[in-house]
């Protein structure tokens, strides 16, 4: 009989030291859950359109829907700023997470000409991270604007539209992914409110 309640205090006591420790929220921050666009801070639940940083924000004719989602990204000046090269960096934004393939909701940024372009993490082609890709110069077809190519199929996009341009030479395995050469890249805009870092994610 000693020994079962010895067990049983044993058992009890490691439970107990389990136990998870919630932090203390705020009832502003309780009542934030479930609304889009990030938590809210006092009165005004509405959020306003982030100002944006840089070269992705896109056109509203083409697209007129906006859905700015608050990040992990700790300020803008956190964002990569070495040029033409392109950086992964993690979001935490729930639309984004792929539990296989992007389980920490990343997207790829770059800084060309001093403004900072946000796009998929992957090649909308083939798939794969865009870490190596390469930001090659302006042409007619791009209007001026600077182009991305993935490393790995050869597929290039207008690097502040995503639209799929003519390719920069091939590449070993582009032949592989010709039929599927013609998606878009998706593209996100960037912006900061109150010194939080939000993501426009169509």
């Amino acid at each position: 009989m000693k020994l079962s309640s010895l067990i049983l205090l044993t058992c009890a006591a490691t439970v107990s030291g389990f136990a998870p420790v919630l932090p203390e929220q705020s009832s502003s921050a309780l009542m934030a859950k479930g609304r889009r666009g990030g938590l809210s801070s006092g009165g005004n639940s509405k959020l306003n359109k982030p100002k944006s940083i840089g070269g992705s924000e896109t056109d509203a004719e083409s697209k007129p829907k906006s859905n700015w989602v608050q990040t992990s990204i700790p300020s803008i000046k956190s964002l990569p700023s070495e040029k033409n090269v392109v950086k992964l960096v993690d979001t935490q934004v729930p639309s984004l997470i792929n539990k296989q393939t992007n389980p920490t909701g990343a997207v790829s940024v770059v800084n060309y000409e001093d403004k900072t372009y946000c796009f998929s993490s992957s090649c909308a082609s083939c798939q794969i991270p865009l870490t190596k890709g390469n930001v090659l110069a302006p042409t007619d077809e791009t209007n001026n604007e600077a182009r991305l190519q993935c490393d790995f199929c050869g597929a290039t996009y207008n690097l502040r539209t995503g639209a799929p341009v003519e390719k920069e030479g091939g590449k070993l395995f582009g032949f592989l992914f010709s039929k599927t050469e013609s998606k878009e890249l998706p593209v996100y805009g960037l912006g900061e409110q109150g010194g939080r870092v939000f993501i426009n994610v169509p």
